[in-house]
């Protein structure tokens, strides 16, 4: 079930690298930085998730786990930023 909706996305990855002349870093930086840019948000949804005991349950994270989840986001935020500057 799942491979039926994998396939498509890995069939058209691998022809794009097969594209004569195609700029393969520029593409591949251009993915990393969709990637880099979108990370932080999803890392927040996370966490907040993770603070919602009804809908995780025992699982629900500590103070601690927000404390080092929190600065793993800034982390992530900052050491992308860096890597924007020249």
């Amino acid at each position: 079930m799942v491979l039926r909706h994998v396939f498509p996305h890995a069939v058209s990855s691998g022809l794009v690298v097969l594209i004569p002349h195609a700029p393969l870093v520029l593409i591949t930086l251009f993915v990393q930085v969709i990637a880099v840019t979108l990370l932080p948000a999803a890392l927040v949804f996370l966490i907040l998730l993770l603070n919602d005991r009804a809908a995780v349950g025992e699982y629900c994270n500590t103070a601690v786990q927000n404390l080092v989840g929190g600065c793993i986001v800034v982390l992530i935020v900052i050491l992308s930023t860096l890597y924007a500057l020249p």
